[in-house]
């Protein structure tokens, strides 16, 4: 008999208290690839223990990766030895973290082959982009047998225009482009914080790279990088998680370890409805919610503008909105799997297309439900949190892929969220 874990919810308890969000899940996975460009000795501070990195590091150590430690959230790696330019995904898993594989090794061994990508079931997520920039700089690229091949005499420096701001073509360009020949210009590249801190490790570890305005980066090849020591920003995700938990309990709850410069858009629609945040310092925020909170209309951006990760828990915050809200989903055409498990505990949702229309509704009732990614399980697990009776949030494997230990920081704040282990049916 197989089994699964489930978080159980009883609602209705307020949040209160003080919490430290985590390490950034989109800042250690591409790190983790860079420490391979570098090909000495690496380490990580304020690295979160999340399934995706488990899984990363078990495909990396099968390349020839040498995990020295991963202690009290530092992670200690040793690139130095033979690597391994075939990668095989044996354990089955889908990791999105791997695209960023592809220009480390470019810019390491000047080849790569990668099994097709992986990651949440929220929309087309294709690597074009990667390839199209990755081409210009002298990759041979072919499809074969379900791989990516990718291979280079010698990577080149040229100029790259990426036809949208692609986190993930950014930092693969970035990779190659800090060991390529000459110097490498990158417009309309990806602003996110997680691809400026990818920077600052890749600098401190010799790698020239400056912003070029507007919206690119130039730089400049060197012929091999050293080791570095970084600790990674903070998890603008899970902060905004969290403080709309606080929200939506009509709690108070003071959040640490994130810089708020990343998270003003998640600040301003919390205040838009009705909550009260302040900025406390260089790495705190405090939420207080309020009963008979309004409405507020959301459209997901690239950076600076509203993160798509941060849709899924504000929808499931306006459900119980007064008014009507309108979300507008302009990054990923399946973010909104979580709205018919909402629907299940009483949430009244219209979807078309790319536009969800939330009216308000007094309360949420227990139901059980079945998280199917990551962030829409963190929405429904939010839902749980207000809604009457005990709530089963099913499939929480979606959930451990980004938040390190979710349940444990809910339940420091006064939330009763119990992992259990249950049969499948």
């Amino acid at each position: 008999m197989t089994t699964e874990q489930s978080f159980l919810i009883e609602g209705g308890n307020s949040l209160h208290g003080s919490v430290r969000c985590s390490g950034a899940k989109n800042s250690i996975l591409p790190l983790v690839a860079a420490a391979i460009a570098v090909r000495d000795v690496v380490s990580f501070q304020n690295v979160p223990d999340i399934s995706d990195l488990q899984s990363l590091l078990t495909l990396i150590q099968a390349m020839g990766v040498k995990v020295v430690s991963f202690i009290d959230g530092e992670l200690v790696l040793d690139t130095r030895g033979p690597i391994e330019t075939h990668v095989e995904n044996t354990n089955g898993y889908s990791l999105r973290g791997t695209q960023t594989l592809v220009g480390a090794l470019l810019g390491r061994e000047h080849r790569a082959m990668l099994p097709s990508l992986g990651g949440c079931s929220i929309g087309a997520r294709p690597i074009d982009l990667h390839i199209k920039g990755l081409r210009a700089m002298g990759t041979q690229f072919e499809w074969k047998d379900g791989y990516l091949i990718g291979q280079a005499t010698a990577l080149k420096a040229c100029d790259v225009y990426l036809d949208f701001p692609s986190v993930g073509a950014t930092e693969n360009l970035l990779l190659a482009a800090a060991l390529a020949e000459g110097t490498t210009r990158v417009f309309n590249a990806a602003q996110e914080p997680e691809v400026y801190d990818l920077i600052s490790f890749l600098n401190k570890a010799g790698a020239r790279i400056v912003p070029v305005f507007p919206f690119g980066f130039r730089i400049e090849g060197v012929a091999q990088l050293h080791g570095a020591s970084h600790r990674i920003i903070g998890d603008r995700i899970e902060a905004s998680t969290l403080m709309v938990a606080t929200a939506i309990t009509q709690g108070e709850v003071t959040i640490t370890g994130i810089d708020a410069r990343h998270i003003w858009s998640i600040i301003a629609k919390l205040r838009e409805t009705g909550a009260m945040v302040e900025v406390e310092g260089d790495d705190a925020v405090v939420v207080k919610g309020v009963p008979e909170y309004r409405s507020t209309d959301i459209r997901t951006l690239t950076f600076p503008g509203y993160a798509t990760d941060a849709q899924p828990p504000m929808t499931a915050y306006l459900t119980l909105a007064r008014g009507n809200s309108v979300v507008v989903e302009s990054i990923f055409e399946n973010r909104f799997g979580a709205i018919l498990e909402l629907e299940r505990m009483g949430a009244r949702i219209k979807v078309s297309e790319e536009t969800a229309i939330i009216e308000g509704v007094e309360s949420l009732n227990s139901a059980t439900v079945q998280a199917k990614d990551l962030r829409g399980g963190a929405a429904l697990v939010l839902a749980g949190l207000a809604a009457h009776g005990t709530t089963t949030v099913k499939s929480i494997q979606h959930i451990d892929r980004g938040y390190e230990a979710l349940e444990s920081k809910l339940f420091q704040l006064g939330a009763h969220v119990t992992r259990v282990t249950q049969p499948e049916a």
